[in-house]
């Protein structure tokens, strides 16, 4: 019998298995559309509770009495595209009684309406309109313990609880128990808002009227006598990240009437303090609080010129805020017309506030899997910038969905948090995840941010839309970010363009000239993306760009081709060009600081007029801010101040004159200055003819007339920069001089 023999295949070398094709997509910003989003933005009041046998304030028998505020249809918020309202929960009848079922009930139903119409509310308890209020702790406790299984089962709909209860209109004035200067009240306030914590699901914020109290909750570490609440009746970490600031005067003076000038028992905090903790304010985890309200009766700390209202906006992270009250102050926002300033239109502040109230998200660019197979690995990463004032307050969960028309597959991206998107530029890091078991074919890919509650996912209005053109789908509540994904075999255009290949630069004066061989694409390209330092500067449909205005100094580009799809080509190799230092002649007139190393800066605190100099908060020397070069550089990221003292009469000088470029140009909206008395964003400064001022990438002199800005120049006392305004970026400074 024969032997068997075994046939071995002949093997050859190991193949690695081949990359699957990505792409890279960018889009195009909307930055001047008002569009609703939810969690954020105006609010208008309402009566929720519409039953005048359990509401007084739901009778024409209340002076004021309004009708439309009973319509649980919301019309007038609806038409005003806003998609919160706020609403008292009174109790005058019940101070001294339990809350009947009817009161109850009718609080769920109206709950379920807002539901119905797509919208969220922000809730306060109160016993009183204007006047005392002195209902016992015990009392208050009993209703909390009768609300809270009806908030819990609308917790869905409750954007966040003020903390009210306590005296006029809740507001934590005109009671017993909200004295600031009395230790002996602060027991009661505490286990009040640490009963309303335990009482209330985790998901639902909590804001206290004045930031004072704030403090004085975060000073206690031993239990209040009398409080048998869990974990020991100490605030956790978890209630604290709940707990917010809801401002009822909002540029009412120069205190918001009250709000930031109140003794403590604690100690005397003046309001520049006060006001700091609330710019600070974050959770644990980094992200913004709840912070909202409303204006009240007088508008002395407002200003025609809406700066106050936007810095307070930006630096406070205002989420929420009434539009219906007061009118002394948003009428001035509605006539107050705002020149374009970096990415902001021109529009009226009152359109900027709306835009911008809470978050404002937008996608720059998105890099991902362009074909894949079901049950295989697919990636993402983008580029994200936050326009708006916060960052989203409450947890959202993000998912890409794959949808062909007939089937739709929902992956979530469980590494993200979109609560640490705050304002400013977000990057979000790749994200693999594992596809599940899908019919082949091309896909339209999407993000979709929608509510954390499953029963309103359904609900387009509870999703969140992006802040660009030609992605949203409102249909469907998700953004579009490509049409041709596809899963199993290509059948279209899968594949992006090959890289160009980048000639070596010729530079002139600032000039840089960039020549590229044509890159390729199974289909056609039609366009190029040209990168300096990383940063994209231009597209163009030829095959060379002169890059003008550069920056002295070293300078990397690459650059990527573009197909119709949208792919977007690996980076060409890259090239340096160095462009030689544009030596300026020493500035004429008085120099208040040329930055040339004498004195030095920041060890000599001193600037050129022999005063005090200095900075803090910048991401560069140590928080001062460099001096390399005879400049100063301000490295900032939403944070910064840098201060140099004039005190001399300038009434001889006409111009404030300062030598400056940024990082990218475009960072006049990111900063404000101030000199003798007036305060502006930098680029709503106005210049001879009626312009504004626009930084570049390269030095240019900026010639601020004084006394046509409101400068007073008999007493400047001293020139202020200030960056928290969201940006992100580098200015720096050549010289700052008065001519």
């Amino acid at each position: 019998m024969a032997a068997a023999v075994l046939a071995l295949p002949l093997l050859g070398p190991a193949v690695p298995a081949q990359a699957a094709p990505t792409a890279t997509v960018a889009y195009t910003g909307d930055f001047a559309t008002a569009f609703t989003n939810p969690e954020r933005g105006f609010h208008n009041r309402y009566e929720i509770v519409d039953d005048p046998s359990v509401n007084d304030y739901a009778s024409n028998t209340i002076p004021g009495f309004n009708p439309d505020m009973l319509d649980r249809t919301f019309a007038r918020a609806r038409a005003d595209g806003d998609t919160l309202v706020h609403s008292y929960v009174h109790l005058d009848k019940y101070q001294t009684s339990d809350l009947p079922q009817a009161l109850l009930t009718n609080l769920g139903t109206g709950l379920g309406a807002v539901r119905a119409q797509g919208m969220k509310i922000v809730l306060r308890v109160a016993y009183v309109w204007d006047g005392y209020s002195a209902v016992t702790e015990a009392q208050m406790e009993r209703h909390i313990d009768q609300l809270a299984p009806v908030l819990a089962a609308n917790a869905d709909v409750v954007m966040h609880l003020e903390a009210g209860f306590f005296g006029a209109w809740g507001e934590w004035h005109e009671s017993p128990y909200t004295a600031a200067s009395e230790e002996s009240q602060a027991p009661v306030r505490y286990r009040l808002v640490k009963k309303l914590l335990a009482s209330t699901p985790a998901s639902m914020p909590v804001a206290i009227r004045y930031p004072i109290f704030n403090y004085e909750f975060a000073q206690r570490t031993t239990a209040p006598p009398g409080c048998t609440l869990p974990d020991g009746c100490l605030l956790t970490t978890r209630d604290f990240d709940r707990l917010g600031f809801h401002d009822d005067c909002f540029l009412a003076d120069s205190a918001d009437m009250g709000t930031y000038d109140q003794n403590s028992w604690l100690g005397w905090f003046d309001v520049a303090t006060k006001k700091q903790w609330v710019y600070d304010m974050a959770t644990s985890t980094g992200g913004n609080k709840i912070v909202g309200g409303e204006t009240c009766n007088a508008s002395g700390g407002n200003d025609a010129a809406g700066v106050n209202a936007q810095y307070e906006l930006a630096h406070q992270h205002w989420t929420e805020i009434n539009e219906d009250y007061a009118a002394v102050n948003t009428d001035l926002w509605k006539a107050a017309n705002m020149a374009a300033s970096g990415s902001d239109p021109a529009e009226t502040l009152f359109t900027r506030i709306k835009r911008k109230l809470g978050y404002r998200l937008r996608l720059v660019d998105a890099t991902f899997t362009t074909q894949a197979a079901a049950g295989g690995a697919f990636t993402f990463s983008a580029h994200l910038a936050n326009d708006g004032y916060a960052g989203i307050i409450k947890p959202r969960p993000v998912y890409l969905v794959f949808d062909d028309g007939t089937h739709r597959y929902d992956v979530p991206l469980t590494g993200l948090d979109p609560r640490t998107w705050k304002p400013g530029n977000v990057a979000v890091p790749t994200q693999s995840v594992t596809l599940p078991a899908m019919a082949n074919g091309t896909y339209r890919l999407a993000l979709w941010l929608p509510d954390q509650a499953t029963g309103l996912r359904g609900n387009p209005a509870y999703s969140v839309r992006l802040a660009d053109t030609g992605t949203w789908d409102a249909a469907k509540g998700y953004n579009v970010l490509s049409n041709t994904v596809t899963i199993g075999a290509c059948t279209g255009d899968c594949t992006p363009p090959t890289a160009p290949t980048l000639a070596a630069p010729v530079v002139s004066g600032t000039s840089v000239s960039l020549s590229w061989s044509g890159a390729t694409d199974n289909v056609g390209v039609t366009g190029y993306r040209i990168y300096r330092d990383g940063t994209a500067v231009t597209t163009t449909t030829g095959t060379s760009y002169t890059d003008t205005g550069v920056p002295a100094g070293s300078h990397t580009y690459t650059v990527t081709a573009r197909d119709a799809v949208g792919y977007e080509s690996p980076a060409s190799n890259a090239v340096t060009a160095t462009v030689a230092v544009v030596t300026p002649p020493p500035p004429a007139g008085l120099v208040l600081d040329d930055f040339d190393g004498m004195p030095a800066y920041p060890s000599a605190a001193k600037n050129d007029l022999g005063r005090w100099t200095g900075g803090n908060c910048f991401g560069n020397g140590g928080g001062n801010g460099v001096v390399a070069g005879g400049a100063l550089a301000l490295q900032y990221n939403n944070c910064g101040w840098f201060g140099s003292d004039v005190a001399t009469d300038l009434s001889a000088y006409t111009y404030l004159v300062v030598r400056i470029k940024g990082a990218a140009g475009g960072e006049q909206a990111h900063f404000s200055l101030s000199l003798g008395g007036s305060t502006k964003v930098f680029g709503d400064f106005t210049l001879d003819g009626g312009g504004h001022p626009a930084i570049t990438a390269a030095y240019q002199d900026v010639r601020i007339p004084m006394a046509a800005n409101g400068i007073n120049r008999a007493s400047p006392s001293q020139l202020a920069l200030g960056f928290w305004y969201g940006g992100s970026s580098t200015v720096t400074i050549d010289s700052i001089v008065f001519q």
